[in-house]
């Protein structure tokens, strides 16, 4: 079960300590998702669309790529600075804003579209997050939104329990992590369904982290903040686990690139409202 505090990874100033290593490390797997959600949105260029919980910018700068309006929120006010960068270096307008995404401060109806990629599932209040999407998109639009799934496929952090176990045999299970919540079908659909949509089509899509060595990776291992929480909890053992990783991996894979796979839903609903709605928050 998940507990009523915060988990390292709801925590948006602890991701200020991890922007460049996301980017590197795991941007490039989020992305692969991310793009399918952007092809079912079928946007046009022109389209306004919103990214929220965009990290460091993966599916921001890929709809500023495809000439889209662009606005990106983040509650990491280093995810955000990262955002502007990288878009300035790009020539892309991006309107990047530090934002709670539970309480979006656009008007009713500004959006075409609306995408999250692992944020919107990640926070606090999941479904107010997503009825904040649902308020800011115009009658008709669309809204994707991205969360894991069938995580005992999920080859990374199969291979750290594996580690882990070799190490500390009678390691304490943890606590299932808040990213996970939606894994099933069934949960993921409620999650839509709270938020005021009436349907969704959701699909399934596997991606894989691309590392140029298993050591490359277990250098960089600690992308996020619960994986860096997860190590420093290991204390003395950590060294021990991540080699065992290592090995593991150079075992299957060999020492050059490695592949670890990882699946998740891709759900997609257009957005209904009655006619005449009023705006709620300015």
């Amino acid at each position: 079960m998940i507990t009523a505090d915060r988990q390292p990874d709801q925590d948006p100033s602890r991701w200020d300590d991890h922007v460049l290593v996301y980017e590197t490390v795991f941007e490039p797997f989020s992305t692969s998702f991310a793009d399918v959600a952007i092809t079912a949105l079928g946007l046009a260029p022109g389209a306004r669309c919103l990214d929220v919980g965009c990290g460091s910018g993966g599916a921001v700068l890929r709809l500023a790529a495809m000439g889209m309006d662009v606005a990106a929120v983040d509650a990491s006010v280093a995810m955000i600075e990262r955002v502007k960068v990288r878009a300035h270096a790009a020539g892309a307008a991006v309107d990047a804003q530090v934002m709670d995404g539970q309480a979006l401060k656009f008007t009713d109806n500004a959006f075409d579209a609306a995408i999250s990629v692992f944020g919107v599932i990640l926070f606090p209040d999941a479904v107010a997050g997503l009825r904040e999407m649902h308020r800011v998109v115009k009658p008709g639009g669309s809204v994707a939104v991205v969360t894991w799934t069938q995580p005992q496929h999920y080859e990374l952090a199969a291979e750290l329990r594996a580690a882990l176990a070799l190490v500390v045999p009678d390691a304490a299970s943890a606590s299932l992590p808040a990213q996970l919540r939606y894994r099933e079908r069934d949960a993921f659909q409620t999650l839509f369904r709270e938020a005021g949509f009436a349907d969704v089509a959701i699909d399934t899509c596997t991606a894989a982290i691309n590392a140029p060595s298993a050591r490359w990776l277990a250098q960089h291992i600690a992308f996020a903040p619960g994986m860096a929480a997860m190590l420093t909890g290991l204390g003395g053992d950590a060294a021990a686990v991540l080699e065992q990783f290592v090995a593991r991996l150079e075992q299957a894979q060999g020492t050059g690139p490695v592949a670890l796979k990882g699946s998740a839903f891709v759900g997609l609903s257009k957005v209904t409202k009655p006619a005449g709605s009023p705006i709620t928050r300015l």
